[in-house]
């Protein structure tokens, strides 16, 4: 009598619970991911009758608040600095928009300063923020 020999299947993952570890992955990479959302300085800013949106990238924020503090991209900086951080910037990508978003409330001595600074840094594309009136 001959024994018949019964093939063996080799081994076998189960897929069927991958989708769930799939998903839980990305529920959990939503749930921990944090946005960055610029702060910069609290200020009120004055208003237009006309606006225009700026694109979203290659721009450099700076907030003059009406005390004169100066932030550029969520960091305090003094004046006297504002010329070789936005020379180091215009270097590192020559389209930089700069958005200057100053308190209402600000000196204008300030902002003369500001616009010295940017010109010698060749930081020549700049826009000033204001919040548009309403019905206009």
């Amino acid at each position: 009598m001959r024994i018949e020999r019964v093939e063996k299947k080799g081994p076998e993952i189960p897929m069927c619970s991958m989708a769930d570890i799939a998903f839980l992955l990305i529920i959990f990479f939503m749930v921990t991911t944090v946005f960055m959302v610029e702060r910069g300085i609290h200020v009120t800013l004055p208003s237009a009758v006309s606006t225009k949106k700026l694109p979203k990238k290659n721009i450099t924020h700076i907030w003059i608040s009406s005390e004169g503090a100066i932030s550029i991209d969520d960091n305090i900086v003094k004046s006297d600095y504002l010329s070789s951080i936005m020379t180091r910037k215009v270097a590192t990508n020559p389209d930089i928009i700069v958005s200057l978003i100053m308190d209402k409330e600000g000196k204008y001595g300030i902002l003369s300063d500001v616009f010295d600074q940017l010109k010698e840094s060749k930081s020549l594309r700049v826009s000033l923020a204001t919040l548009k009136e309403r019905g206009a």
